[in-house]
């Protein structure tokens, strides 16, 4: 069983090492800051906004970063940023390492990594002509992106470490930021074992995760409204606690299609992106003139069993699976499970109308985006 053991916590981040089922030499973290539950669950956030609070989360995570006394210290002229265009561009790595460490000099690099589906149903990249390559000596490079199916990392990955070989120029550290799934996981263990052939100074590589390893929907996902190879979902998954807590704030957020949506028209296409948004939400409505439930609906996406059981249970449940954190937020996650279902709320929460009305707010919200 996969769990959380607790290695960071500030105001600014909390950062926890993800630990079980594989003994090997990727290290894991899932790292969370309000900055990045603000993105994850609003994501009527658009635009410069959005990049901006991205690019302030990653600051925060490199700044408490367990690793960020020896980064600190490198030669930044050895620091390189891979940005697969457009998503990486959001996540502000460049600057977050300048804002976090000081560094001025570091390189960047870009390549293009647009992905299709085939007419089996297969993604693939259709576009990635461009590339504009830079990759420094003996060098630490960093990438950030949001990851579902793998194969913009995949293919973006092979172009790096083939021309890093064919050039004779070393990596020695691999850290890669994302919102996203297990997919990230499987495809960096992987290529750890080739950078490890190639290079035989090759020292780490390291993936972090933003407030949790997401579920990417497939077709066993047993939801009603889903984007297969593309949805990120809050379950079944392992979360941090803090973003666990968040989803008590609102009811809109555990009922959200997606925690990210699409990475890049939400900073560059904003008006495509809010109409993908609405038709989520129109299409939940439709679901609730056929007498689907609020009720109903949050037991689909946010199941809450746990927290059903008695007090004691739901702290051991959570114990197994967090690690190192304090009785204070098990009690304040419990409290915030019996406000939302209260004795009324659950009453209203069994009719269609509860979901009808829920709908057309949130529609009305997402109609005032700018």
């Amino acid at each position: 069983m996969e769990y959380l053991k607790l290695v960071r916590k500030s105001r600014e981040a909390a950062i926890y090492e993800l630990r079980g089922e594989y003994g090997d030499s990727l290290i894991r973290y899932i790292a969370s800051t309000p900055e990045s539950r603000s993105i994850c669950n609003q994501p009527e956030i658009t635009g410069v906004r959005y990049t901006d609070l991205l690019e302030s989360a990653i600051t925060s995570v490199l700044i408490h970063f367990p690793f960020a006394s020896a980064l600190r210290k490198l030669d930044q002229r050895t620091v390189g940023v891979v940005h697969f265009l457009r998503g990486s561009l959001n996540f502000g790595v460049r600057r977050a390492l300048s804002r976090a460490y000081g560094f001025n000099t570091h390189c960047s690099s870009f390549i293009t990594s647009q992905r299709d589906r085939d007419k089996y149903g297969r993604w693939f990249i259709k576009d990635n002509q461009y590339r504009k390559i830079l990759i420094p000596p003996d060098a630490t490079l960093f990438f950030a992106d949001v990851t579902a199916t793998g194969v913009t990392i995949s293919n973006g990955l092979d172009i790096v470490i083939n021309l890093a070989k064919n050039s004779g120029t070393p990596i020695k550290q691999v850290f890669f930021f994302t919102i996203g799934c297990h997919k990230l996981e499987k495809l960096l263990r992987d290529y750890h074992a080739v950078l490890s052939k190639v290079f035989p100074q090759y020292e780490r590589t390291c993936a972090v995760y933003l407030e949790g390893k997401f579920h990417l929907a497939d077709s066993k996902t047993a939801v009603r409204i889903k984007i297969q190879g593309t949805d990120l979902m809050r379950n079944p998954c392992l979360l941090s606690p803090e973003f666990e807590l968040s989803q008590y704030e609102s009811l809109y957020y555990p009922l959200e299609r997606c925690v990210i949506y699409d990475a890049g028209t939400r900073a560059f296409d904003i008006a495509d992106y809010i109409r993908k948004l609405e038709a989520y939400w129109k299409e939940m409505r439709s679901l609730a003139e056929t007498g689907w439930t609020l009720e109903e609906a949050l037991h689909e996406r946010w199941p809450e069993g746990e927290y059903r059981l008695p007090f004691e249970e739901f702290k051991a449940f959570k114990l197994e699976r967090w690690r190192g954190i304090d009785d204070s937020v098990l009690k304040k996650l419990s409290a915030a499970y019996r406000r939302r279902w209260s004795k009324t709320f659950r009453q209203r929460a069994g009719t269609s109308k509860a979901l009808i009305a829920l709908c057309d707010q949130r529609l009305k919200e997402i109609s005032r985006v700018p």
